[in-house]
């Protein structure tokens, strides 16, 4: 039954993935294409209106009319969706608000519109049609789909349009999503456990029982790595006593009881997962015996994520870890695709420009050059016009003629005293640094600190003592981390001008103090659980203050 559901999905994204094939031999056709029929739902808008959309009939008259936007330029108009449910970006009524995080303690509410929905889906159906036909053992299974409770205080906006998706599947068009939905793991109904612990565990005693599981879709590496060792502490026995028992205990007296006939979790199943979780080996040793059918694993694998995967890949080490593309709550930027170099633009879902540090003009995507370095700006059916995503994408190959780019970061800046350091250079900072120690480390981020005025390296590392790469005497990494940061040049003049102190590191030999801090801080500022993005700089003052506070 599984894989004829998976084939019947398969079939359904058929169309758009051939579609897309026609469109990577010719990107400035397509996104010409493209662009005009998003016209068709922003130009009747009040925004429309204001540029006269409705007479533009080339890329170049829509560059000519339409600015370079920020998210600071919609607050006003979405504040009166959010307050009204009028939207002034376009004629389609706004279905859902879904939060992001920003380099402010203000959070970022995206639109989602029917058009915009059609876009991220055009995408998907590309992945999930490229990934069922080249990894066909994904097809012969079930399949996780991270699911997150919300942490916002309400679901709903003051003129009633709801606030936040469900879980992941929900990015899929409906007849996807209910195929999906067959197939899950764990079912959606997880979110509705608030507490953290509840949900962990919820989640983890329906994942434990799968042995059919055969592809695992998350977002952070971080969101698996964290239930794996929720579930090698305190709770194995009780895990090992409840999927015996087929009864799920919460707190509060809270239950979960396994349908009668369900035979992914069959009574035999459950006393081999129990008898499993009986013996001292940990998770990670377990789960090719727990999981034999997992195939595939896709996570975000470039950027701060990358650091993660030698983990992940230790953990499941019978699971082929597949990158996501860019994927944003603004927009989709690339489809990841098997055996490929990158992930492909997104040709078919949004108009798309990109720009280079020391550009005038933005560049289109037949112009875009192998091993240049681009940021993104995106115009969506959603109501975002020329919008500045802050994504950096670095070009590294071509299918036919579409480009195939990797994530690099963010344009996030920390700026205590006009250093302007940015999340793509400390990124290059901690690689490098990280090179010369070759620990096995796994958290490494830089945190601004207003009160001293100086940056703080939090750093996992798990020997001691720290050599240098040859091994033989001991690197001082907080000199090495300083020479590295001064070459920015405006660090450098700001520790001369005695404006900023010199940085610090504060280590620890296991990276799970760090990140379970990191996680828990992320949620007190309203940020779901699978949603949690890794950063090489932490750009949020507030969020910075807190975590230097937790120290």
């Amino acid at each position: 039954m599984n894989e004829f559901l998976n084939q019947i999905w398969r079939q359904s994204c058929r169309k758009e993935a051939r579609k897309f094939q026609f469109a990577i031999r010719d990107p400035l056709a397509s996104q010409a294409e493209t662009l005009m029929r998003q016209l068709r739902v922003l130009a009747p808008s009040h925004w429309g209106n204001h540029w006269r959309l409705s007479s533009i009939t080339s890329v170049e008259d829509f560059q000519k009319r339409v600015p370079i936007t920020h998210y600071e330029d919609y607050r006003t108009a979405i504040a009166q969706i959010d307050q009204t449910g009028d939207n002034p970006l376009t004629a389609q009524r706004v279905e859902m608000l879904e939060p992001t995080t920003g380099t402010s303690s203000q959070p970022k509410w995206i639109p989602y519109t029917r058009a915009l929905h059609r876009e991220f889906q055009a995408a998907l159906a590309v992945w999930v049609y490229d990934l069922f036909t080249q990894r066909p053992a994904t097809m012969r299974g079930t399949a996780y789909w991270s699911v997150s409770p919300p942490l916002q205080d309400s679901s709903i906006s003051e003129s009633g349009i709801p606030k936040g998706f469900d879980d992941d599947a929900a990015y899929l068009g409906f007849f996807s999503r209910q195929v999906a939905r067959r197939l899950l793991s764990v079912p959606s109904d997880v979110k509705q456990y608030t507490q953290p612990d509840d949900w962990r565990y919820a989640t983890l005693w329906y994942l434990l029982q799968d042995s059919r599981l055969a592809f695992i879709s998350v977002w952070s590496p971080t969101f698996l790595l964290e239930l794996i060792a929720f579930g090698n502490g305190g709770s194995r026995e009780r895990l090992a006593r409840d999927i015996h028992d087929g009864i799920c205990r919460l707190s509060g007296g809270q239950q979960i009881r396994l349908p009668r006939k369900h035979s992914v979790f069959s009574p035999r199943n459950r006393r081999q997962v129990a008898e499993l979780l009986e013996r001292p080996l940990n998770l990670q040793s377990l789960s090719p015996q727990i999981w034999p059918a997992l195939s595939v694993i896709s996570c975000w694998a470039d950027s701060s994520s990358k650091r993660y995967i030698t983990k992940l890949s230790e953990y499941f080490p019978h699971a082929e870890i597949s990158p996501k593309g860019l994927l944003s709550t603004e927009a989709c930027i690339s489809i990841p695709l098997i055996n490929e170099s990158g992930a492909a633009l997104a040709l078919r879902s949004h108009f798309m420009e990109f720009m280079t540090h020391d550009s005038g003009e933005p560049f289109l995507a037949h112009q875009l050059e192998a091993g240049q370095r681009y940021q993104v700006v995106v115009t969506t059916g959603g109501g975002l016009y020329r919008y500045q995503t802050g994504d950096w994408i670095e070009v590294t190959g071509f299918l036919h003629a579409c480009p195939l780019v990797r994530f690099l970061g963010r344009d996030a800046t920390s700026d205590l005293v006009g250093e302007k350091l940015t999340d793509q250079f400390v990124q290059q900072v901690i690689e490098k640094l990280l090179t010369d120690i070759q620990p096995a480390e796994i958290f490494a981020m830089l945190v601004p600190d207003e009160k001293s005025k100086r940056y703080c390296l939090f750093l996992a590392v798990d020997r001691e003592p720290l050599h240098d790469r040859q091994g033989n005497e001991p690197c001082d990494l907080a000199n090495r981390l300083e020479q590295l940061l001064c070459e920015n040049i405006y660090y450098h003049q700001a520790r001369q001008l005695g404006q900023l102190d010199s940085a610090t590191i504060i280590r620890e030999r296991s990276e799970d103090c760090f990140l379970e801090r990191y996680q828990q801080l992320s949620r007190r500022h309203g940020i779901r659980e699978g949603d949690m993005k890794l950063v090489a700089l932490e750009t949020n003052p507030a969020k910075a203050r807190d975590f230097l506070a937790d120290d």
